[in-house]
């Protein structure tokens, strides 16, 4: 095929770096390898492996290596969610800085005797305290809705948020702050979505791309199933 000057800067433009963070035991499951395997992918965009760091620390490395390395666009994936085929192409389609597929929680949220697995965003709230705590998003699946929080499991970003984030002085983009001491605190994904609204950024997720978050079982829109 021949490439012409239009094709390249359109590549340029929509150059993507794969992230793809491993957790111990750092290894994948062969349902994730083919899921991966069949990802479509854009023409301009590289893999890195990310392993043995933090969460935070991690998503922050991949983070810089998305800015020196001159990429336009950042996706993370991790080794518990199995993407659709369509799952990057559609997320680049929106063209949005900030924009997540949707993923279930691994454990349940019991209400009585039933048990929900709740769609992994989330929307701010205040509890009885008048302390800030996460509601429940009403949406249909499908939609592209805007939220507080989306996890960071399948995740689009564009270098402009980073290069917004360095220039009001926040060099760690992903910062796990929950501790014990501080109950309040946030995952790092959660802590990415608070820092970005907080630079004026609207946040998405596009429910019509409903991937499966892998681990002894698989969790999806559905529920619990076993692995086969």
């Amino acid at each position: 095929m021949v490439m012409h000057s239009w094709d390249l800067v359109q590549q340029k433009q929509s150059r993507v770096l794969i992230s793809i963070l491993l957790a111990p035991p750092l290894m994948v499951s062969i349902d994730w390898a083919l899921a991966f395997a069949a990802l479509e992918k854009p023409l301009a965009h590289d893999q890195m492996r990310v392993s043995g760091l933090p969460f935070g620390e991690a998503r922050t490395q991949a983070a810089y290596q998305c800015l020196n390395g001159g990429y336009e666009w950042l996706f993370f994936l991790d080794c518990d969610v199995l993407p659709l085929p369509n799952t990057l192409t559609q997320l680049l389609s929106h063209r949005l800085p900030i924009c997540s597929a949707l993923y279930h929680q691994k454990f349940p949220t019991w209400t009585g005797m039933e048990a929900k697995y709740m769609p992994c965003i989330f929307n701010e709230g205040r509890d009885a305290q008048g302390n800030p705590t996460r509601t429940e998003v009403n949406f249909q699946y499908g939609q592209l809705v805007e939220v507080a929080y989306v996890p960071a499991g399948a995740l689009l970003i564009h270098r402009s948020v980073f290069e917004r984030f360095l220039a009001a002085g926040i060099k760690r983009f992903f910062l796990w702050s929950l501790t014990a001491d501080n109950p309040q605190g946030r995952s790092e994904d959660f802590e990415f979505s608070a820092q970005a609204r907080a630079l004026g950024y609207k946040i998405f997720c596009d429910t019509g791309l409903q991937l499966i978050h892998e681990g002894q079982s698989k969790i999806d829109i559905r529920g619990i199933a076993p692995k086969i």
